[in-house]
């Protein structure tokens, strides 16, 4: 069976719609407000946690919210059926950091998944062989 690897980049902006539609979805709500701030960090080990920070409308004083790999891989997946982004349920789902952006890995059928080794793919151009090296094997067959 064929292997998949998906790459979907989420920008601050539909990282940040996709925690709040998230939270609502789950009934618990961000704070109302604006959101003033994202940040994306390492968490332990691999893990991406995400910090934002909301002002209220009304003034007052800003909240301060983060949220781990979980919590935010289940926000993007919500996201992804509520917006049509196609997803396969059955990939292993994995979360990167892509600059500013969020990058969620969706593999399926494959072991040793992950940017490293989708990166790898990208890199690595097959070898054309000459032109006439395969005219020669063309005539032998």
């Amino acid at each position: 069976m064929p292997s998949e690897i998906r790459h979907i980049v989420f920008s601050t902006a539909e990282v940040g719609a996709a925690i709040r539609e998230y939270r609502r979805h789950i009934g618990r709500p961000l704070p109302a407000g604006t959101l003033r701030h994202l940040d994306l960090h390492h968490g332990k080990g691999s893990s991406i946690r995400v910090s934002v920070h909301i002002a209220p409308d009304s003034g007052g004083r800003t909240e301060h919210c983060e949220f781990g790999s979980g919590e935010l891989t289940d926000a993007l997946i919500l996201y992804c059926g509520a917006h049509h982004i196609p997803l396969p349920s059955a990939g292993v789902k994995t979360l990167q950091r892509f600059g500013d952006n969020l990058l969620l890995i969706v593999t399926l059928n494959l072991t040793g998944a992950g940017w490293p080794l989708s990166a790898g793919l990208a890199i690595q151009r097959p070898k054309l062989a000459p032109v006439a090296d395969m005219e020669m094997a063309a005539a032998g067959d």
